[in-house]
């Protein structure tokens, strides 16, 4: 018997799996069209070209591309920085940039994060999901995903959700989840363990409704396929127009549960990362897909090459009658040391010449790769190749660094702008259900300075303990630009050299010569790797220090060498013109070692 619907508007159960399974078709042909399962067994070595029988070992080259386009954007946790929007809030904008910088390293959001950006870029798309696992008050929160490493009891998670457990409302929704009106989730659990929770209702005749070939794939292992497990598989629905969670199966007329919707955050539970948007279409490109065509190309080339010169080493020609049948058949064998009879005069076997390998085709292969490089907008550099340059110069090849460098920067971001979004879904969990004392340990401060720093809060010798209460407010959320990448000796030599600078050191208050100066010249030799040129800097900066103790109040000029004493002004009321002429004579001894001014 189908649930009763008082409210005309009140959509049933069976309604919400029609609107799932019409979402499921379209995401289906999406994923057809664009080749989504096809790629994923690229990714693992597994092509499918026509070579005509050739038997050759594939280039991976998804794998390769995949591989280097994610440590390129995202190495690390990112830092978010938190801005209070009002002077109120001051204080606890400062114990919540703790916070949630804490909160990304506690729940291993860099595993999260670098999964979601593997389907991003093999399926144009990738999916986080945001929740309680626990009690509020006398309320339950929603059902989990799946009890994990990850998702844990009376903890907030942000987990990595597969795209085939994820659909949403196609019908006007060109931005999701932003104009999603609903989403729903994908859950398979036991049907003993769906039996057993007190949180679901009508679970008296469900029965097992999926297997392990379903839920795993089709090439799911032969140890899983007569798997004894029953399991169950459902859907959990979050619709924004009703502000309620519903959980639906196939073939089921009641609810298995249909509850308020708990959660304060703004939108639905889930953000979707996405680089390559279409306009008025749902879904995204997938890199891989747009680039897939000229990969197969490469592969078919190199596997004719390869087989051309197989070709050369295991044909060859004999003379008509020369060796018996029984003769050839042990001087194919290969054995070492074999003797072979042939007749007398006859020429021995011999290798059938064919024409080389014509040069074009090594210069299509480099043109596809070329092709693609444009295309998707990486560089043989990129991958770690050898740069291939005309003149052989380091302002060629940061040419080729920086036109690359554009794309990788609007990719980077893009998933800032996602990072950013998942710490305000975060913060608002944590405003909304941290009722407990929590603790997040600072490092680089004593107790003193945490106890000064936090007043008011409880706090001990390597941190303090909050709770929702402390990080009430209105703020704005950023994540630093280029707090992802990896932190190589690249980045920290560009680093160095912002801060040295001039316009930026002034603004800082970095003088020449001073700690902080020297501190970074030596830093920066370091990173360099010229340990002589390094030596030579403590030398002088050795120097420097010196002159600056045998002189007190010797000032420094932005060429780093000792500024001449001014010459003092005539006092006022003084004779400037036709009166007694005052001639004032500056005795001026330069520090040792260095000449007098004028004199250099």
């Amino acid at each position: 018997m189908e649930d009763q619907v008082d409210d005309p508007k009140r959509i049933s159960a069976r309604q919400w799996m029609k609107r799932i399974n019409r979402s499921l078709k379209f995401r289906d042909q999406v994923r057809d069209r664009q080749n989504w399962k096809r790629i994923l067994e690229e990714y693992k070595g597994e092509y499918k070209v026509n070579s005509s029988g050739i038997n050759s070992p594939p280039i991976n080259l998804v794998y390769g591309y995949v591989h280097t386009a994610i440590p390129r954007i995202y190495f690390r946790d990112p830092h978010m920085s938190i801005n209070p929007k009002g002077a109120e809030s001051i204080g606890a904008a400062r114990v919540l940039e703790l916070v949630i910088n804490y909160i990304f390293r506690e729940l291993n959001l860099k595993n999260e994060v670098h999964r979601l950006l593997l389907d991003a870029f093999l399926y144009g798309h990738g999916w986080l999901k945001y929740g309680f696992i626990g009690k509020m008050g006398e309320a339950e929160t929603e059902v989990p995903t799946e009890k994990s490493e990850y998702v844990k009891d009376e903890e907030i998670f942000a987990a990595y959700v597969p795209y085939e457990d994820v659909v949403f409302d196609v019908t006007l929704c060109q931005d999701p989840p932003h104009d999603c009106r609903w989403i729903a989730h994908r859950i398979i659990r036991p049907v003993s363990e769906i039996k057993d929770d007190t949180k679901y209702e009508n679970t008296g005749k469900i029965k097992s409704n999926i297997t392990a070939r379903d839920a795993k794939g089709d090439k799911v292992d032969d140890a899983l396929k007569d798997s004894d497990l029953e399991l169950f598989e459902f859907w959990e629905v979050h619709d924004k127009d009703s502000n309620k969670i519903y959980c639906v199966a196939q073939n089921m007329d009641r609810f298995l549960r249909e509850t308020e919707n708990v959660y304060a955050m703004e939108g639905l539970p889930f953000s979707m990362l996405k680089f390559n948007m279409i306009p008025g279409e749902p879904y995204p490109l997938s890199d891989i897909f747009i680039i897939e065509a000229q990969i197969l190309e490469r592969i078919r080339l190199r596997a004719s090459q390869l087989n051309h010169v197989k070709r050369w080493n295991r044909q060859l020609s004999i003379e008509i009658n020369s060796m018996a049948k029984e003769e050839m058949e042990k001087f194919s064998q290969g054995i070492d040391g074999a003797i072979t009879q042939r007749a007398k005069g006859s020429e021995p076997p011999t290798p059938i010449q064919y024409a080389p390998i014509p040069a074009e085709s090594f210069q299509i292969d480099n043109l596809i790769q070329r092709d693609i490089d444009t295309v998707i907008g990486q560089s043989e550099v990129d991958r770690g190749g050898e740069a291939k340059t005309q003149t052989n110069t380091k302002f060629e090849l940061q040419g080729q660094l920086m036109a690359t460098s554009s794309r990788q920067s609007l990719r980077q971001d893009k998933l800032e702008d996602f990072l950013e979004e998942v710490a305000r879904k975060i913060i608002a969990l944590v405003k909304q259900f941290q009722t407990t004392p929590k603790y997040i340990r600072i490092t680089g401060m004593d107790e003193a300075q945490i106890a000064e720093a936090f007043a008011g809060m409880r706090t001990d010798s390597t941190g303090i303990y909050f709770t929702k209460d402390d990080i009430q407010g209105e703020y704005d959320i950023e994540a630093k630009a280029g707090s992802t990448l990896p932190l190589n000796r690249e980045n920290r030599v560009k680093i160095i050299e912002s801060a040295l600078n001039p316009v930026i050191a002034q603004v800082l208050g970095i003088m020449p010569g001073s700690p902080t100066s020297i501190a970074l010249g030596k830093a920066l030799f370091r990173e360099l790797d010229m340990p002589e040129v390094s030596k030579a800097f403590d030398v002088q900066s050795q120097q420097m220090q010196q002159l600056q103790q045998s002189a007190p109040g010797l000032q420094m000029g932005p060429d780093g060498q000792p500024l001449p004493p001014e010459s003092p002004q005539p006092a006022p009321g003084a004779p400037a013109g036709g009166g007694e002429n005052v001639q004032h004579v500056v005795n001026y001894q330069a520090p040792p070692g260095l000449p007098p001014p004028g004199m250099a």
